[in-house]
């Protein structure tokens, strides 16, 4: 599904910003989206 695709990929650009900035995956915001 193309709109499951996007999402992955924005989430997976989360999770960057989070590494980044040292902080753990937002886990309460994932399961939010899914």
């Amino acid at each position: 599904f193309h709109l499951y695709d996007q999402c992955r990929e924005f989430l997976l650009q989360v999770q960057n910003l989070a590494r980044e900035r040292g902080h753990k995956c937002p886990t309460k915001v994932t399961n939010q989206v899914f």
